[in-house]
């Protein structure tokens, strides 16, 4: 297509249909969906329900990546990181991009309300609108921004249990807050390595307003909480001893680095190992949560 001015129009590609979705942050949260899905199904595993939470979550949360993407393209533009991004640059149309989320959401929720039930449906919405809303208005004015964003970031393993279990009782609600103490030391070590990024989009993250020792110290508070929900998950019977004893050992591997003397001497370096080892940790406690009922 040539526009009037007699510059070509981008050419939409298959590959920016699933850029945009973010699938690096899908495939993180359908892993912890399905954990929390079996961490919760003591008495067996219903394959329906399972399929649908996993789909279901699949396609809600790529759609409010979708959307966000687009509510966040004039900031992605002023970033290295997300400059080259489908809905920063253009190359999707925001018409479009709109069109193919509303898709998403409609057999999104609808996997969700017809396999699996109401409030795991409920969760989903409220992840989906936190998310593309709440956390989008909070990220551009305030440093908690990130905690704000946590809390929907959440929401898949809550979904899962609940897909599984049909309650949210206090095994549900410890899934739902290891989940946050784990994104909060993640998504800091990122804002310490792409501190330039975000000062040069005016976004408030706490490195940038604050300093780089009070956000260590969060990280170490968050890190050191995400290892004592999982010892409740065990002690308390939600999980078994492997799973304490699998999960507690790579927070502890975790906080290593978070403890680290070298954050002045090798910022970059130090953030960039607490960045790594998290997704270990991540991965470590979606195949302990989905394992809790095999390893005992």
């Amino acid at each position: 297509m040539v526009h009037a001015h007699g510059t070509t129009a981008p050419r939409i590609r298959l590959k920016d249909f699933v850029v945009v979705t973010k699938p690096g942050i899908v495939v993180g949260n359908v892993c912890a969906t399905i954990g929390g899905f079996l961490l919760a199904s003591k008495n067996g595993v219903n394959i329906t329900a399972l399929v649908g939470v996993a789909i279901g979550t699949l396609l809600v949360i790529a759609a409010s990546c979708v959307v966000n993407n687009y509510l966040d393209r004039t900031i992605d533009r002023k970033m290295s990181r997300t400059h080259k991004r489908p809905s920063a640059t253009g190359t999707l149309p925001f018409r479009v991009a709109m069109l193919y989320a509303a898709a998403l959401y409609v057999v999104g929720f609808t996997l969700l309300l017809w396999l699996t039930n109401v409030p795991t449906a409920a969760i989903g919405f409220l992840g989906a609108l936190f998310y593309t809303l709440v956390y989008g208005y909070a990220k551009r004015h305030t440093h908690h921004g990130t905690l704000i964003g946590s809390l929907p970031g959440a929401t898949p393993p809550l979904a899962g249990y609940v897909a599984a279990s049909g309650v949210l009782d206090q095994g549900a609600w410890l899934v739902f807050a290891a989940m946050v103490a784990w994104q909060m030391p993640h998504f800091y070590a990122i804002g310490i390595r792409r501190l330039e990024d975000y000062k040069a989009a005016g976004v408030p993250i706490l490195p940038a307003v604050k300093s780089l020792g009070r956000t260590v110290w969060e990280m170490r508070i968050y890190g050191i909480g995400f290892v004592i929900i999982c010892y409740l998950l065990a002690h308390w019977g939600y999980a078994g001893f492997m799973f304490g004893f699998g999960t507690i050992t790579l927070g502890l591997y975790w906080l290593q680095a978070m403890f680290s003397p070298n954050w002045r001497t090798d910022t970059e370096k130090t953030a960039k190992t607490v960045f790594v080892r998290s997704l270990h940790v991540l991965l470590g406690f979606c195949f302990f949560m989905a394992m809790s009922h095999v390893l005992l």
